[in-house]
């Protein structure tokens, strides 16, 4: 599979992480508790590309886009599909943005730019996500994309799932 992936929105530019972005994905990677090391953040993204380049058409090991906002060129976040835990039946959806851009409707766009990614070029059967009991926001993005909630995991966050004749369903719909 390609190994640069370029998804553009009304507002936002999804592409493949690289070391370009080591310094944003140090100051990011743990927004909660702080930056990481550039040394760190380095390993992360050549972790990252080794995953990304194990991907091929129709199965998934690992896909990190970074969420660059188009009017300012600036690295806002990342969001992508993480199949590293081969218990897991399908990719796990995930996407963290800086603070100052929530509730913009920004990480909305983002996941609805992935998931047609993932649908109509990647080709992927199904997948999943999740978010922790207390992150509404979370589970709102995942609302709006069409997930369908399956209950509480064993963290007791909740959990969604998509697959594909869902998605083309919604998407003809509209």
């Amino acid at each position: 599979m390609t190994s640069v992936v370029l998804i553009e929105t009304a507002r936002l530019i999804l592409r493949t992480v690289t070391m370009v972005d080591a310094a944003s994905v140090a100051s990011s990677w743990k927004l909660d508790e702080g930056s990481i090391p550039l040394l760190e953040a380095e390993q992360k993204v050549e972790r990252m590309l080794s995953n990304h380049a194990q991907n091929i058409h129709g199965k998934i090991v690992h896909l990190c886009l970074a969420v660059i906002f188009k009017d300012t060129n600036e690295f806002i976040g990342w969001c992508g599909l993480d199949h590293t835990n081969q218990k897991d039946t399908d990719p796990a959806l995930f996407y963290l943005l800086k603070a100052n851009d929530w509730g913009k409707g920004l990480a909305t766009e983002a996941v609805r730019a992935l998931l047609d990614y993932t649908f109509t070029q990647l080709e992927l059967a199904s997948i999943h996500g999740g978010a922790a009991s207390e992150n509404f926001a979370s589970k709102r993005v995942m609302e709006k994309v069409g997930m369908k909630y399956i209950g509480l995991d064993e963290e007791g966050g909740y959990a969604f799932t998509i697959n594909r004749d869902e998605y083309l369903s919604i998407i003809s719909s509209t």
